[in-house]
């Protein structure tokens, strides 16, 4: 059975920014991968290419652990939408696993 990537959480929002299209926020949190998943580049490219200036940071495996921190910049306080669409952008990830996100839209 294949180890699927899931979105384990987030830390509550901080660094809010008021901006002319409202608040904006910095978010960390966390995701499951497995321990040889190298999409973390895949999944960075993807948010950008989707959400603009917001940026998605994936962090490293460290000591065999499959549990990742992710940081998201300069995005909106709405937690439920932040994991909405990392989910979705894992889900294409999987669907897609050989071709870019670019070529599967």
């Amino acid at each position: 059975m294949e180890e699927r990537i899931t979105l384990e959480g987030f830390d509550p929002p901080k660094n809010r920014r008021h901006g002319p299209d409202g608040d904006l926020v910095d978010v960390k949190g966390w995701l499951h991968a497995p321990v040889d998943w190298t999409g973390g580049p895949d999944l960075e490219r993807a948010w950008r290419e989707r959400h603009g200036r917001s940026r998605l940071g994936v962090g490293l495996c460290v000591a065999h652990n499959p549990r990742r921190h992710i940081l998201l910049t300069n995005v909106p306080d709405d937690l439920a939408f932040l994991r909405t669409e990392l989910e979705s952008l894992i889900s294409e990830l999987d669907t897609n696993p050989s071709s870019d996100l670019e070529d599967a839209q």
